[in-house]
């Protein structure tokens, strides 16, 4: 018996018309259906073409702050919506340790992740103190055994983590990273992969430091919004 690994019910496989017309192993669903609706899935209709933040116009203040300040904007792609259920979700998977929770949205993040072009997946890093006391990079871990190059390296100079920040003290947090010795972006595209985009501070620190590279675009992706 296999139970759902958010609210612990009991899971049952369900045969579909793929199922029949193509048999082979069925995949074990690890969490229940009514878990999975509470996350929300994020849509692009009437968001910003930058951020995918909910938005009358085509892009939003801060895209358009951001645009002003590099001359670009950063072309990202939510999964999900931040909601109560994704906040939950995360202060079990990222802060409380519970690493068996990595794989809920794995066939969500590939599929998306297989409609994008690119040449080089970096996840965003952690620092070596948050390795050290959680164990893991809660990004590396959704990934999973989609192919990814940790090409980025954390200064883990930042006294306070990002999570512990409010949104003026994010937006002013200078450079965090450094792109490992030896390695060359002329001309490749890559795409970023975060866990939440919440001011897209972090993820702009780490797209500067690819064009400064060399790359020729820059897109990212996170799980939720």
């Amino acid at each position: 018996m296999i139970n759902c690994l958010l609210c612990n019910c009991q899971l049952t496989q369900k045969l579909t018309i793929s199922n029949i017309i193509f048999p082979g192993p069925l995949k074990q669903p690890i969490i229940c259906s009514g878990c999975f609706q509470k996350f929300i899935r994020y849509s692009s209709e009437g968001s910003c073409r930058g951020c995918g933040r909910k938005e009358m116009n085509e892009l939003c203040d801060d895209c358009q702050k951001w645009r002003r300040h590099y001359g670009w904007y950063l072309e990202h792609y939510p999964l999900f919506y931040y909601n109560q259920a994704m906040k939950d979700f995360m202060q079990k998977y990222k802060f409380q340790g519970q690493y068996h929770l990595r794989g809920i949205f794995y066939e969500t993040i590939k599929e998306a992740i297989a409609r994008i072009k690119y040449d080089i997946l970096i996840p965003i890093p952690v620092t070596k103190n948050t390795l050290l006391t959680r164990g893991y990079n809660q990004v590396t871990g959704m990934l999973g055994d989609i192919p990814y190059t940790e090409l980025i390296i954390h200064q883990n100079h930042q006294k306070v983590a990002q999570s512990k920040k409010d949104r003026q003290s994010r937006l002013q947090t200078k450079q965090p990273f450094l792109l490992k010795q030896g390695v060359s972006l002329q001309g490749k595209t890559i795409l970023l992969v975060d866990d939440i985009y919440t001011t897209g501070r972090t993820l702009y620190h780490a797209a500067t430091l690819c064009y400064e590279h060399g790359s020729k675009r820059v897109q990212s992706l996170s799980l939720a919004r």
